[in-house]
């Protein structure tokens, strides 16, 4: 028995050693891609228990398991492959797996689904190519790599501002722009446009009205989801990245003008004239600005250049960032400082990014702080523009001639000087952003879990604005000229508080039927304090306060309050992997609509379906993968501000009001129906999705349509009712669109790759009713006689003004007695909006260089230019001085003979003279309405990443330069001779396409990057 006893004894003990020796024993390998490429970071787990580790940067791995175990490899975008333990140096390929190359996208409401289950159309833009180019402006970074995305820079100079907008046109006067998302909560394009682009980690564009289900009306416009970084779960050590930009700006071009005439009136040389009416240039030397000076009188090729800077932007962030399996940290901070190209003016923006997670068992924990402060200094915009002045200039004059801004030795009597203006004309404002997010999960178990999400954003904004004034001390033409000085302060506030409560659910209810469910409630409360105080003629000059003006000021205090919350549901089918459900469901209601409007429901059904992975013989080695989606979404949209529906007052001016201590209040002739309802839109697309090869060529296709009804809009009322407009719901539109993506990698090797992204869209509203009354209706603020009018049965927007009189064959007709062409009011002068927008982005890579480019083209559309009217008025413009002031032969016009019969005009002449283009000719807003069809190269950038190999024995981990070219060139019609970039606007809002000499010109950014990472 003994012996037994020590026999067993001893077998028990070689199992023992035996199970430990295996345990003990390392294995090696190599994980590569097809193209034999080492994958860094590949994962590699023992099935059996759970430990792993993951690749280094040469691909390599080593790990302890059991020669009876199984590893299992994967890695984002590859097949995952699960191979024997038992030897112990492996070489591993990884194939690639076109169905998970994009990973999981984070949808509405943080909701992280796979792309096989999204039924709508979307678009996921990583951190590389947002910021490859290094804008200043996160929005600037996106254009022209979304089919459906517009962005339009509206203006120029150190803060531009920026319209987003997917897929067109919706509402006639609401707002028509994207909503915007940052870390799950809805935020604002302000707060995108703060953001420090290289704190993003990804930004998700849905672009149809599928985010409205779960973020409400606002997410009727598309949804733009931005994620921001957080720490690597992988990397327990702190990293640190510092990333530096830096910059040039300089002027891209200015206004082509004529060289004939100078400095002068009505045909005769005058020294104090802002035109160019004199005679023609002969080189003599003659009397130039208040001073009379003597210079020769000539042209002098692109005078106004000399006034611009090289201007100049200073990007520098550093990153810290930590973590591991059960939490992570990231903290940033970043500075910007922009020096523009008009001397003096400056931005300063000062960013603070604190991320931070932990999970405990069932419970995590995540927090997301944000502090952003800027400061912005620019001259004009108070009295008039820097560049309006500066347009002023005639062509014979030396303009670095008159730098000292006396306004006594100007250039000119009636304008003043562009350099006085840079310090004697002036706006500053002072902005703070103060913005959280805190958000609890908790797993009840495997298949449900429930989250809250709370955000406030506070921001806060002081602004002065000053004009010095200026009185002449010398009258000419006996017209005293007094500027009174101007003074304006504000204060802006704003709190907005935001929050979600959902509950998750996530079953397989089958081995072949998956149920992910979400039902949830949100919050929305946003307050505004705004106050202001103007007034003019300063008592002390210099002295930049409110009690320091001459009279009563002019104030505005206007405080608002709104509120909105919802009940809403998503529920996702799944059906073998290759049919899936969507289904939402919301009732949202809102404090800006009486109560029984308030309330209203909508929802969205979208379903989506896999061809190649329901049909085992349809894939092959040419057709990887295909998705067919379809989608149907019903929303509501109140576009009115808080207290629109309310009676309103206002103060009784010119009533004999105030008197003394007594003031009195008149109600507002600005109406608004107090039974409004939401406006209403009812969208639908579908879309498709190949890949072939491999990837190397995919195509995406959308289309959509969109009824929108009930719209709310400002009409003119009957006289009786004693009101001036009335806002009520009568319009309706209808959306339509196509969108295209090609995706081209015609050369994958090693060591060398060539890809292209095409982008087509061609979206599209037309108004399909105005009212019972009406066929059109005015939209925002016009430019004198010119704007932008929604006409039944045309696209929105649309240009409206005075146009040439034309008979049936477009001919131009003429008056028969003052050879003057006729004049035509609120005729339609084109659209707005392009028939359709190209993209091109190309990315050349070999080894550790990159070379990529963005370029993009837009046409089949119009804009007004403001800077071609001044031009005109100022005698500057090429066409006035093209048939030499001379009368001429009005081309392709025509005579009316008799009641609607015409003859070519062979005869009667028009004058062409000054008093012709400063009357009749700027008259006509058809002059001015210009081809705003624009070829552009929006980027350009060279990067190259050291080889980590080379970075092994020093202290840092990661390290790449480039260089960068934004806005490198563009093409433009002839009639627009650089009169202004046609996405200039006056405005962000819905009567884009009006652009003045407000906006300044282009400019084209050059400059270099470093990036060093330990």
């Amino acid at each position: 028995m003994k012996k037994k006893l020590n026999q067993l004894t001893l077998l028990l003990f070689l199992l023992i050693s035996q199970f430990v020796l295996a345990q003990e024993k390392n294995i090696s390998g190599k994980v590569t891609d097809p193209a034999g490429q080492p994958l860094i970071g590949a994962s590699i787990v023992v099935k059996e228990n759970g430990s792993g580790t993951q690749t280094d940067i040469d691909g390599k791995f080593t790990i302890k398991a059991d020669p009876t175990q199984t590893l299992v490899i994967s890695y984002l975008g590859s097949k995952t492959k699960e191979i024997s333990a038992g030897s112990s140096n492996l070489n591993i390929k990884l194939e690639d797996d076109s169905q998970t190359i994009e990973g999981v996208v984070i949808t509405a409401l943080g909701i992280k689904r796979k792309p096989d289950e999204i039924t709508s159309s979307t678009q996921l833009i990583k951190s590389s190519e947002l910021n490859q180019a290094k804008a200043s402006n996160a929005a600037v970074g996106l254009i022209g790599k979304v089919s459906g995305l517009q962005i339009n820079t509206v203006n120029n100079g150190v803060n531009p501002d920026t319209r987003i907008q997917l897929r067109g046109f919706r509402s006639i006067t609401g707002n028509n722009e994207a909503l915007i998302v940052i870390n799950g909560v809805v935020s604002t394009a302000g707060a995108f446009t703060e953001l420090n682009p290289e704190i993003i980690e990804s930004v998700n564009v849905m672009k149809g009205s599928s985010g409205a289900a779960l973020y409400g009306s606002r997410g009727s416009n598309g949804v733009i989801i931005v994620t921001t970084k957080k720490g690597s779960k992988n990397n327990e050590k702190f990293k640190v990245t510092l990333n530096s930009t830096y910059t040039f700006d300089e002027l891209a071009f200015i206004p082509k003008v004529q060289t004939r005439f100078g400095q002068g009136y009505q045909g005769a040389q005058d020294f104090t004239e802002n035109t160019n009416w004199g005679p023609e240039l002969d080189g003599s030397l003659q009397p130039t600005g208040l001073g009379q000076n003597l210079y020769t009188y000539e042209a002098r090729k692109n005078n106004i250049k000399d006034f611009f800077n090289v201007g100049s932007t200073a990007l520098n962030s550093i990153a810290i960032s930590a973590g591991d399996e059960n939490g992570y940290m990231n903290f940033s901070v970043g500075n910007q400082i922009t020096e523009g190209i008009v001397p003096g003016d400056i931005f300063k923006k000062n960013n603070f990014n604190l991320s931070a997670g932990k999970t405990a068992g069932k419970l995590s924990v995540n927090g997301n702080m944000r502090y952003t402060s800027s400061n912005t200094d620019v001259a004009g915009g108070v009295e008039s523009s820097v560049y309006n002045s500066l347009l002023q200039v005639p062509v014979n004059v030396p303009v670095s001639e008159f730098s000292q801004g006396d306004n006594a030795a100007h250039w000119t009597y009636w304008e003043l000087s562009p350099y006085w203006r840079l310090k004697n004309e002036r706006r500053n404002t002072k902005t703070q952003t103060f913005e959280g997010v805190g958000e609890l999960n908790y797993k009840f178990n495997k298949n449900i879990s429930a989250i809250y999400r709370g955000s406030f954003r506070s921001t806060s904004s002081n602004g002065n604005r000053f004009f010095n004034g200026y009185t002449h001390p010398v009258v000419y033409w006996d017209s005293p000229l007094n500027y009174p000085s101007i003074y304006f302060v504000s204060n802006d506030n704003s709190r907005r508080l935001y929050s979600d409560l959902m509950v998750n659910f996530d079953y397989n209810l089958t081995d072949d039927i998956t149920l992910k469910a979400n039902i949830g409630n949100n919050i929305t409360n946003l307050e505004t304090n705004f106050i202001s105080a103007q007034g003019q003629n300063l008592v002390v000059p210099g002295l930049y306060n409110i009690s320091n003006i001459t009279g009563n000021a002019d104030i505005d205090d206007i405080k608002t309050k709104e509120r909105g919350y919802a009940y809403f549901a998503n529920l996702d089918l799944g059906y073998k992997e290759y049919l899936f459900l969507n289904v939402t469901g919301r009732k949202e209601w809102t404090s800006v609509l009486s109560a029984k409007n308030r309330s209203f429901p909508y929802g969205s059904v979208g379903m989506s379906f896999i061809p190649t992975k329901a049909f085992e013989n349809l894939g092959s080695s040419f057709l990887d993968y295909m998705k067919i989606s379809a989608s149907i979404v019903s929303v509501g949209n109140a576009v009115v501000s808080p207290y629109d529906i309310n009676d309103r007052f206002q103060p009784a001016t010119g009533a004999g009001f105030p008197y003394a201590d007594i003031n009195s209040f008149a109600q507002s002739l600005a109406i608004t129906d107090g039974n409004l309802v939401n406006e209403k839109n009812l969208s639908k697309e579908v879309n498709l999705n190949v890949e072939f090869l491999k990837r190397r060529i995919t195509f995406d296709a959308s289309y959509y349509s969109s009824d929108n009804t009930d719209q709310i809009i400002e009409i003119s009322p009957s006289t009786s009712s004693g009101a001036n407009t009335a806002t009520i719901n009568v319009g309706e539109t209808r959306s339509t669109g196509l969108e295209l993506d090609l995706g081209i990698t015609p050369i994958k090797t090693k060591n060398f790759s060539w890809d292209f992204k095409f982008n087509y869209s061609a979206p599209k509203t037309t108004v399909t009713k105005i009212s019972e009354n009406s066929k059109e209706v005015p939209v925002g603020q016009f430019v004198g006689t010119v704007g932008i009018k929604a006409i039944e049965g045309q696209q929105f927007p649309t240009i409206v003004g005075v146009g040439y009189q034309r008979d049936e064959n477009g001919n131009v007709v003429i008056d028969a007695a003052t050879g003057d062409p006729l004049k035509q009011a609120n005729k339609n002068l084109g659209k707005t909006t392009p028939d359709y927008i190209l993209g091109l982005s190309t990315n050349v890579k070999y080894k550790n260089l990159k070379l990529s480019a963005v370029f993009d083209y837009r046409t089949g559309h119009v804009f007004y230019s403001g800077t071609k009217d001044d031009l005109i008025q100022n005698g500057s413009d090429i066409v006035t001085a093209e048939n030499g002031r001379d009368p001429f032969i009005f081309p392709n016009s025509v005579i009316e003979t008799s009641p609607g019969v015409f003859s070519p005009n062979t005869s009667v002449t028009t004058s062409g003279d000054q008093n012709y283009f400063t009357g009749i000719y700027r008259e006509i807003d058809e002059n001015f309405v210009l081809d705003a069809t624009a070829f552009k190269c929006r980027e350009i950038a060279l990067s190259y990443d050291f080889n980590k190999k080379a970075l092994s024995k020093t202290f840092i981990d990661a390290l790449s330069i480039g260089f960068n070219v934004r806005n490198a060139f563009m093409v433009l019609p002839k009639q627009n001779r650089n009169y202004s970039d046609p996405e200039f606007s006056f405005t962000t809002g819905n009567n884009v396409g009006l652009s003045t000499s407000a906006q300044g010109p282009s400019t084209r950014t050059y400059g270099f990057n470093v990036n060093i990472s330990f």
